[in-house]
């Protein structure tokens, strides 16, 4: 197996290494395809993981590790896997099962498009395209046999909860950031009687998402903070969009920070105003609900990576396969042109060019039985023999050991070889 993931993610190395790498993501890869010895490169690089996808049978992890140093600006630490290793975090990380948020489905997407642009650009191999294909396969597999695709809703629900009872008809309600969350907070938050929401998006897809949600489109942030009551957050770019500065105003105030990139500052739980809940606290609530369907979606994606362990195997023995086939046709070929033209073959002709072809066909394996008996290779030859052939062999006497060929039955008349010495009365006589 060639593949090896280069990762730094969010959850082990934080934020700030996630977008060191990701700056210079594109550039890691190029160094990476120069090198002799990687046959493809796929990079997917989000706000909170950057992987680094090789199939590279030529080099070492090693190698690759030391080729990444050479970018400065590079994070000098990262999360090195290889072989079914890195298949498996490959699947995991498919199916959302590396995410915060557990089963959500927007890294698929992510995936998806990391691997299209690496076959625009000539750059995905066959067999970084087998495993990320597959790897989405078992995505959408898990999305089909699981819940876990609702866990973003229950996200929402969870977070909300945590905010203890509140007057939902009397609460102004503001979400900052069009997130993958952005949707389910503006229906979960209508669903409890909320009726004053508005959204702030400084990517300017506020107005289109005000439209289609029925709510209202705000610019100014700031103002649009001190007239809130909760304040939802799902922006996910990293950096903070909310310091305890821009929330001085002494009013009871509650924030649920669902971004996994953190658009809270952490100064501002520090207020004694103001109530924060961030997924952290969310996912403690959360996660036994979904601790039978993570064992499923595990399972799955066991069974998924058996399957492409498969594939790549069946794919090593293919030019062999190819090979001896052909080689089989050019002998066949070879005794066709030497049969008569001309007249109809009788049968003793037709045996004989049969005969003739099983004797060229039979010379390879008799020279390689005679080579492994004079190396003392017998038992391995048998047993390729019988994995190419399916030919089982019956052990013979070894010549060498006087008692066992003592031992031996004829299967005729079942005597012995001492049943068969003149007996010692004859002898005598």
């Amino acid at each position: 197996m060639t593949l090896r993931i280069f990762s730094i993610q969010h959850a082990h190395h934080g934020l700030a290494e996630v977008e060191r790498a990701s700056e210079v993501a594109q550039e890691l890869a190029e160094e990476l395809r120069r090198v002799r010895g990687v046959d493809g490169v796929v990079v997917l690089a989000t706000c909170n993981r950057v992987e680094l996808l090789l199939d590279a049978p030529g080099i070492t992890t090693a190698h690759a590790l030391l080729k990444l140093a050479r970018i400065g600006q590079a994070p000098s630490t990262w999360n090195a896997l290889e072989g079914n290793a890195a298949l498996t975090h490959l699947f995991r990380v498919a199916a959302g099962l590396e995410s915060m948020v557990v089963g959500e489905r927007e890294i698929a997407g992510q995936l998806r498009r990391a691997l299209g642009e690496a076959q625009d650009a000539g750059h995905a191999s066959a067999t970084l395209t087998l495993a990320v294909e597959e790897a989405l396969r078992t995505s959408r597999r898990i999305a089909r046999e699981t819940s876990l695709h609702a866990a973003g809703r229950s996200v929402v629900s969870e977070g909300l909860d945590l905010l203890g009872p509140l007057d939902w008809a009397t609460q102004r309600v503001l979400i900052v950031g069009t997130g993958s969350f952005a949707g389910a907070v503006a229906s979960a938050v209508r669903s409890r009687g909320s009726r004053d929401l508005s959204v702030h998006s400084d990517s300017g897809r506020g107005p289109a998402f005000a439209a289609s949600h029925q709510l209202t489109s705000v610019d100014d942030l700031s103002a649009a903070l001190h007239h809130a009551d909760v304040i939802v957050t799902c922006r996910g770019k990293g950096g903070h969009s909310i310091t305890a500065d821009m929330l001085a105003c002494p009013r009871p105030v509650a924030v649920v920070d669902l971004s996994l990139s953190r658009d809270v500052a952490p100064d501002v739980a520090a207020l004694p105003h103001v109530t924060v809940v961030d997924l952290t606290d969310i996912q403690r609530g959360i996660a036994p609900q979904w601790s039978a369907d993570t064992v499923l979606a595990d399972a799955l994606v066991l069974e998924g990576v058996e399957g492409v362990l498969m594939r790549l195997r069946s794919k090593r023995v293919n030019p062999a396969v190819i090979e001896l086939r052909q080689s089989v046709l050019d002998l066949v070929a070879d005794e066709v042109e030497r049969l008569p033209v001309g007249r109809p073959l009788d049968r003793d002709e037709c045996a004989h060019a049969l005969r003739r072809l099983a004797t060229r066909l039979l010379h390879t394996p008799s020279m390689r039985a005679r080579e492994a008996a004079e190396a003392d290779r017998t038992e391995e030859y048998l047993s390729a023999l019988h994995e190419v052939y399916g030919i089982v062999t019956v052990d013979a006497p070894d010549p060498l050991n006087p008692d066992e060929m003592e031992s031996q039955h004829c299967p005729v008349t079942g005597l012995t070889l001492g049943d068969l010495n003149p007996h010692p009365r004859l002898e005598a006589l």
